[in-house]
């Protein structure tokens, strides 16, 4: 079978590998039919809406308490437990900040569970682009990124929490001040998201226009900067297209650069590899070529959906 069919079977045109299942997983569930729920935002949550977000919170709550115990095993055990069906869970609720800070504290509970299972490390946390982030790195640093990726899930949690006791009708001076700073924050947000998708649009027009203009980038720079930004924004529906953007942009960088080498490439006369084809591979250069393009054409349309989104939330 040759490279354009198999193309027609996979996203993008021979994506290479790109993230652990469970965040594959909570893409395709969270954000399934989302134009549908986001297009009602103002639509106030049901008391079915608002049952199931407290299911979820109780989950949540139950993570938190696993973290605190004096066993470590305690949290990895608890987190087998509830994942991944706690992806499914938070995918069910209507689009809002309810939504958004119950699915970041998913994440980044998760997360904190894969950075255990991988050894963590230390986050630097002077390269954390929000102040807030950055003082919960500090605070938390002697635990390594898994300590700091359950702070923030904690974080998220009781913002979660807050915004569901507002919508039963709490008044309380805490909640509103919680609910405040939540609402402070998105200004934040939005101020990162649209320094990123500044970003990938600059890198992705510089990458279709030929590897002559992309010398004027720091690439790995760049997009190094993007992924901190990506990471310390809430998982909601404009940093989903964004991080959709960031990936198609990165296979179409690597596509790009697979390409360029078999172009040139010199065979000598035992070598069985004709002239234009990707060594091991088995592609002409003009495939990688397609490839790369077809990638570069969709992060480019994932940045225009993010940019609506973006727009829409002004």
């Amino acid at each position: 079978m040759r490279f354009g069919e198999v193309a027609a079977y996979l996203p993008f045109t021979l994506r290479m590998p790109r993230r652990a299942f469970s965040l594959t997983l909570l893409c395709l569930l969270v954000f399934a039919g989302g134009g549908a729920a986001h297009a009602a935002p103002e639509v106030k949550e049901s008391k079915k809406d608002l049952k199931r977000a407290e299911a979820v919170l109780s989950r949540l709550r139950r993570l938190e308490e696993s973290s605190a115990a004096a066993d470590p095993e305690a949290f990895v055990k608890a987190a087998r437990r509830l994942y991944p069906a706690l992806f499914s869970k938070v995918s069910a609720l209507r689009e809002g900040d309810l939504k958004t800070e119950l699915t970041t504290a998913v994440v980044h509970y998760e997360s904190s569970l894969r950075a255990m299972r991988q050894g963590g490390g230390v986050p630097d946390c002077s390269r954390e682009p929000r102040e807030s982030d950055a003082r919960l790195c500090l605070e938390t640093l002697a635990g390594g990124r898994a300590a700091f990726l359950r702070a923030k899930g904690s974080l998220h949690a009781r913002r979660a929490e807050a915004e569901l006791l507002y919508a039963r009708g709490d008044r309380t001076d805490a909640t509103l001040e919680t609910v405040a700073r939540t609402r402070a924050e998105r200004d934040t947000d939005r101020a990162l998201a649209a320094d990123a998708l500044r970003s990938l649009k600059e890198l992705v027009v510089a990458s279709s226009s030929g590897d002559d203009a992309r010398p004027a980038f720091d690439v790995a720079g760049r997009l190094g900067a993007v992924d901190r930004v990506l990471a310390s924004l809430p998982r909601d529906r404009p940093c989903q297209l964004l991080r959709e953007a960031r990936e198609a942009l990165r296979d179409g960088l690597y596509w790009q650069d697979r390409a360029a080498p078999a172009l040139a490439l010199v065979v000598d006369a035992g070598s069985f590899t004709p002239r234009g084809e990707l060594p091991r591979l088995g592609l002409r250069a003009d495939d990688a070529t397609h490839a790369a393009q077809a990638n570069l054409r969709a992060a480019l349309k994932f940045i225009v959906k993010a940019e609506e989104e973006l727009g829409t939330m002004k």
